[in-house]
């Protein structure tokens, strides 16, 4: 829990917030110590004279820090709040405009971060009829402390989907928002805490990272900056981060983020071959707990409802393998730190091949791991949208569709229609039936399809690997005829889908649900 020098709230508590129902409201700050802090809440709706209808109270410790726990609240709006410091060291603060409801945090990089003005929707969404039941607030961006990106506008304060700052806002935590409040009636807020290209290392205290083996990502920040004297490390950093942030940049790298051919990337490139790079070192983003501290922690312990986590692109490559480890120490530390079993809605990443310098090397396993992690970890769903990627877009435009997604796992999981067809349809076994079939069987399978390919699809007799003549849906499984008959007693045989660095599937559930990619061992059977 970070706070700020000056005397009073936290920057997240502001007028037009939402707060979290039905759990302790824990509101902090910080004063002179031994200072007495009164927090007190008042219904708008009654007489300026009434009593609160709610307070609670607490000291400041010899840090400077307060924190006041006040009792859980019912859904609910037209709330006002006034904190009274005694001995008094600034004014009294007044906030109104405050509602209870379900609060979600939308974290990640880049895709969870990705603008609502970016998205292929946005024109459709300006158009909707506006929600004041929706509240969001951007977690400032800060590298460092003291720093202030490029993304300014809105970041900061709370507002609702009225406000301009609707089109700097998470395109799939918006639409989330949007679905979850429609259905249930309940006001919505989402803490939008993410940022571009970091890795999830980047959003976790050090020791997640002091044991193998992720204790790599601690020595190759060591390797980084040694031999490199703090004073240049801090020069070149600023240096380059004037570049960054400055007007100029955004508006050239600004049509990338819209989608562009890879030509067109090519050509970007080669005229910014001389563009200032951050180092690795004090100032980087993606510093080992780096934006954990400077951002993360300014949001802790406001209570949540849960999380949403769209990120895994910038921990492939060299660390894919570990990612399972990363993302599970990320989700139990973010527990224990809010002191709260929040459940976890993950993206699964999606098909991608090359854009600008990126590229796609370990993204099936990535994959893997996130399924892993979904698969072991009590209270972790995840979202398939592998029918939503691009090859030279490393950023999908359909993230209303990847909230809808989002949405309908925390509809099934977390606000419990327990007939709601939620979860992508997941691969379950593979049974060699005869010389010429294999059934494969899936999880929520209701209304399942066959998909537009039989390339998709991958089965590896031995060395060869070989492609089904046809698949077709039989209640809840696929059956794929081979080209030619097989021995049904060969040792070596498995199936898979999509399970390449890119791959598509269009394998889709009632629901609109793309499969899961897997790879998975046939067995011997017959079809019933």
């Amino acid at each position: 829990m970070t706070i700020h020098k000056k005397c009073g709230l936290a920057e997240i508590f502001q007028s037009g917030m939402l707060l979290q129902r039905e759990k302790e409201i824990k509101i902090w700050g910080n004063a002179k110590p031994d200072t007495v802090v009164t927090i007190s809440f008042y219904r708008e709706t009654l007489p300026e004279d009434a009593p609160p209808s709610f307070c609670g109270e607490g000291k400041a410790n010899p840090d400077g820090h307060f924190l006041v726990t006040l009792p859980p609240q019912n859904a609910g709006e037209y709330y006002s709040l006034c904190v009274t410091f005694s001995p008094a060291c600034t004014d009294p603060v007044r906030l109104e405009h405050i509602g209870f409801g379900d609060i979600w945090l939308a974290g990640g990089q880049s895709n969870m971060e990705f603008f609502l003005k970016y998205d292929r929707d946005w024109e459709n969404t300006k158009k909707l009829p506006r929600n004041p039941d929706i509240r969001m607030y951007n977690v400032p961006q800060r590298a460092f402390e003291g720093h202030t990106t490029h993304n300014s506008a809105g970041y900061g304060y709370w507002f609702d989907d009225s406000d301009p700052g609707l089109a700097y806002f998470s395109a799939p935590a918006y639409s989330f928002a949007r679905d979850i409040q429609t259905v249930t009636g309940i006001p919505v807020g989402i803490i939008g805490c993410n940022w571009g290209g970091s890795t999830a290392s980047a959003w976790v205290p050090e020791e997640v990272l002091c044991t193998p083996p992720l204790d790599r990502y601690l020595e190759e920040y060591r390797e980084a900056v040694s031999g490199t004297s703090p004073e240049k490390l801090t020069a070149d950093s600023f240096s380059a981060w004037a570049f960054e942030d400055s007007a100029q940049h955004v508006a050239d790298f600004e049509p990338l983020l819209y989608g562009r051919d890879r030509a067109w990337q090519l050509e970007y490139m080669k005229s910014h071959t001389e563009d200032p790079a951050i180092p690795m070192g004090p100032y980087h983003t993606n510093r080992p707990c780096g934006l954990f501290r400077t951002m993360l922690s300014e949001v802790i312990p406001f209570s949540l409802k849960g999380v949403l986590w769209y990120q895994g692109e910038s921990d492939a490559g060299d660390h894919a393998h570990m990612y399972d480890k990363l993302l599970t120490g990320l989700i139990e530390s973010w527990r224990k730190l809010w002191d709260d079993d929040l459940p976890f809605l993950i993206v699964q990443l999606a098909p991608f091949g090359v854009w600008l310098d990126c590229d796609n090397q370990g993204y099936a396993v990535v994959r893997d791991k996130q399924s892993f992690v979904a698969d072991n970890v009590a209270g972790v769903y995840m979202a398939s949208i592998m029918d939503l990627g691009s090859y030279y877009d490393i950023h999908p435009k359909e993230k209303m569709e990847v909230g809808r997604r989002l949405a309908l796992l925390a509809r099934g999981h977390i606000y419990d229609e327990k007939e709601l067809l939620c979860d992508a349809p997941r691969a379950v076994c593979a049974v060699l039936a005869d010389d010429r079939h294999i059934a494969v069987t899936f999880l929520y399978a209701d209304g399942l399809n066959t998909g537009d390919k039989e390339s998709d699809w991958n089965i590896r007799i031995g060395e060869a690997d070989i492609k089904p003549s046809k698949v077709t849906a039989e209640e809840g499984r696929l059956i794929l005829t081979l080209p030619e008959p097989i021995s049904t007693d060969y040792p070596a045989v498995c199936v898979s889908l999509g399970f390449q660095d890119y791959a598509e599937i269009h394998i889709r559930n009632r629901a609109g649900l793309s499969a899961a990619p897997f790879q998975i061992k046939i067995t011997q059977g017959e079809l019933s």
